[in-house]
Formats: structure tokens, C-alpha cells, sequence
């Protein structure tokens, strides 16, 4: 199995426009360790520093949450870490699959599966294997979505983003997953960084073959062998926003700037 080492960057600066008194948030910033990456080093912290926890959810995502009560205007939440990203081959089977996980089988908050079913029946007409049915899934949802930014919102589901035809990465994960499920194929969300020169988080889909998670990214059209690094992984976004967090202040806040970087290690 080929394996690929990055260096991984994330770093959002935020500023407010009165004091603040009290930041609390909760991060999945840092890679994924487990499947096929294996985490090698991280460090994650605060300016000015805070309070700070790390565990990991029912996913297996590490998460760390961080308590500023420092007074402040600005705050920088920076991760960085390096990574072993395995490339695993996907193992086609002839439909039906008998591939089982219940979780990542059933409708979630964002996904509602029953709406995808009568899409999901036309397209197995033409599908006689997994591999066939992955292809002509994200083909159909790249016919019917535009991406377009600015049109939906992380509250936005992908019914109707499916509906209104437009969107961002989120909405191509979100619709090509609920298609999967409603296939009977275990499909599951996936935030995390591209490896070649990102500007922020991406969303993409893993589904589940004989051999495993395989990763499919609709939005660009990549299949199988993506040495993308991920973050966290979910049911949909709700399971996986990179920060989430309240702040005590007189008045708003905004951020400022995000870096985020992958490099390869040799």
C-alpha cells in the first residue's frame, strides 16, 4: 500500500470589536488517526493560551476544546501536525453489495434518504457494480448541481440544496451521500484539506467497499486514490464543523484570516 507524509498547517485569527472576556471553542483541526492515516505528531494551541482538553468523539475525531479567559481583541487557534496518508485500492463487488453500518446507512439531521430513493432506483438500473454505481452517482449529481458560492449556508440540507441546483462542496457531499445511502451503500461526510495548495476545509465523501472507506470527491471529480488529509468524519457537516465556539463581548467578532497548508514530507 503507497503512503504519502504531510506537514499540515491550520491557523484562523480572529478579531472583535470590544473586549473579550471569555472564548470558548471546539476544535476538529487536527488529522484523523486512524483508517488509513496514522497521526505522527500534533500540537494545537491558543494566543493568548487557554484552558485546554483534548478527547475524541463517537467517530474516533480528535477533538480539543480550549477556554480563553484572558481579556482580548484578537485570537489566533493554530494546529499543526504531520501525517501518514495511506492509499488503499477499492475492491469492486457486482450490486447488491451485502456492505453493512447502520450509522452511515440511515438519514441524518442534514440528509434525508427516503427523498434520495426513487434517484437512487434509477440509477441501479444502470449500475451493475459498486464502481459503476460511485461513477454514475457523482456524474448525475455534478449534471445537477451548479457550485456556487454564497446560494446555501452549513444549515442548508442537501434536499434542498438538490432542489435549489446549486452550491458549495458541502452540498455535493451531502447529495451524493444521501444517493449512496439510499443505493444501500454505507456513505459517510468527510472535512479535511486537498494536498495540493488549499485555501480552506473541503468536503468530500468516503462510502464503504469490501476493502474499506473509500474516499470520492464529487466536487472535483476524483475518485479512490485521493491522498486528501482528513479532519473529521460524520454522518453530515453537523458531525464535523473544524471550529465551534461562543465568546463573551459587547460587540461582534469576524475572522480575519485563515491559513491552512499540506505539504509533502519526503
Amino acid at each position: 500500500m503507497d503512503s504519502l507524509k504531510f506537514h499540515v498547517l491550520y491557523e484562523a485569527k480572529y478579531e472583535y470589536e470590544d473586549v473579550v472576556t471569555s472564548n470558548d471553542n471546539t476544535l476538529k483541526i487536527v488529522p484523523y488517526d486512524g483508517d488509513n492515516q496514522e497521526l505522527l505528531e500534533e500540537n494545537v494551541d491558543t494566543e493568548p493560551k487557554g484552558y485546554k482538553t483534548r478527547y475524541k468523539d463517537m467517530f474516533g475525531n480528535i477533538v480539543y476544546r480550549i477556554k480563553v479567559i484572558e481579556p482580548h481583541y484578537s485570537l489566533v487557534i493554530r494546529s499543526e501536525s504531520s501525517v501518514n496518508v495511506k492509499l488503499k485500492e477499492m475492491e469492486d463487488c457486482m450490486l447488491p453489495c451485502q456492505i453493512e453500518d447502520e450509522t452511515f446507512l440511515n438519514s441524518s439531521r442534514l440528509i434525508d434518504v427516503d427523498y434520495f430513493k426513487p434517484i437512487a432506483k434509477e440509477l441501479l438500473k444502470s449500475s451493475k457494480s459498486l464502481d459503476d454505481l460511485v461513477k454514475n452517482t457523482v456524474e448525475f449529481v455534478r449534471n445537477r448541481l451548479k457550485y456556487k458560492e454564497g446560494i446555501t449556508n452549513v444549515d442548508t440540507s442537501a434536499k434542498e440544496s438538490f432542489e435549489i441546483g446549486m452550491g458549495v462542496c458541502q452540498d455535493f457531499a451531502q447529495v451524493t451521500i444521501g444517493i449512496l445511502r439510499a443505493s444501500g451503500i454505507p456513505a459517510r461526510y468527510v472535512m479535511g484539506l486537498v494536498n495540493d495548495n488549499p485555501i480552506s476545509t473541503h468536503a468530500w465523501v468516503e462510502f464503504k467497499s469490501p476493502s474499506g472507506w473509500i474516499p470520492v470527491d464529487p466536487t472535483r471529480r476524483k475518485f479512490y486514490n485521493i491522498a486528501y488529509v482528513k479532519f473529521a468524519i460524520g454522518r453530515d457537516y453537523y458531525d464535523t464543523p473544524p471550529i465551534l465556539g461562543t465568546f463573551v463581548s459587547k460587540g461582534k467578532g469576524w475572522l480575519k484570516k485563515l491559513t491552512v497548508m499540506v505539504r509533502r514530507i519526503d
